[in-house]
């Protein structure tokens, strides 16, 4: 299977595509001919000779007595003494036909469902603070590795920081719950914690920060893109 990776600044795109076997379709002829069919057919003989080799040489009949044989021989395997042979089945001509799968992911996410911005990025608060409720899931932005996840004394209490490779890191602090480990690989489907109220917070939200090559981005900047 040949597996293709498309790149966009929101979504990855990835194509698969496999190569698989169809029977060519039969000719339409029919089984039962008419008495012009096969005059037309077959020049000599009598009437009932050309149907016969009509008969004989129709690939569906030789089908069906191939099936036939192919289920009796079943059958008498598993009787004692009896015998089973292998007949080759008449190999049909065989197309390539492609088949393809296109799987969307996204690459950038809002790590809450809820999106509700309470504190904005400014100069002096170098993050967004995202409300909601105590125990509310959060996600990470992105797919990542784990550099962090414990208890920090000053001011972003329960905290959990994501490397995800180019120099991009993102901090989910005050944290109600932990629930990933260090150096764990985590996808964007995956809950790391829950919204709290640990470390310098007034109330419960999720103080969201985002550095590139250790330098504070605004995080709305990167999760409208």
């Amino acid at each position: 299977m040949k597996r293709f990776s498309l790149e966009l600044p929101k979504f990855r795109l990835e194509l698969h595509a496999k190569l698989v076997k169809r029977r060519k379709p039969l000719i339409s002829e029919p089984i039962i001919p008419s008495v012009k069919h096969v005059r037309r057919k077959y020049r000599s003989g009598t009437l009932l000779g050309k149907i016969g080799r009509h008969l004989a040489a129709h690939k569906n009949i030789r089908k069906v007595f191939a099936a036939n044989f192919a289920v009796l021989a079943t059958f008498a395997s598993f009787i004692p003494g009896g015998t089973s042979a292998v007949v080759p089945a008449e190999s049909d001509e065989v197309v390539i036909q492609t088949q393809n799968t296109l799987i969307t992911q996204k690459a950038v996410q809002y790590p809450t469902e809820t999106v509700k911005i309470n504190q904005g990025y400014s100069f002096f608060h170098p993050a967004t603070d995202l409300g909601g409720p105590i125990g509310t899931p959060v996600k990470q932005i992105k797919e990542g590795k784990v550099v962090f996840a414990g208890r920090r004394t000053d001011g972003y209490g329960n905290l959990i920081v994501l490397d995800h490779g180019k120099g991009l890191e993102s901090f989910y602090a005050h944290l109600s719950k932990i629930e990933v480990e260090e150096n764990q690989v985590v996808n964007t489907n995956m809950e790391i914690g829950q919204i709290g109220t640990t470390g310098y917070a007034t109330g419960p939200h999720l103080h969201l920060e985002i550095h590139q090559n250790s330098l504070p981005l605004n995080p709305i900047s990167i999760l409208s893109r």
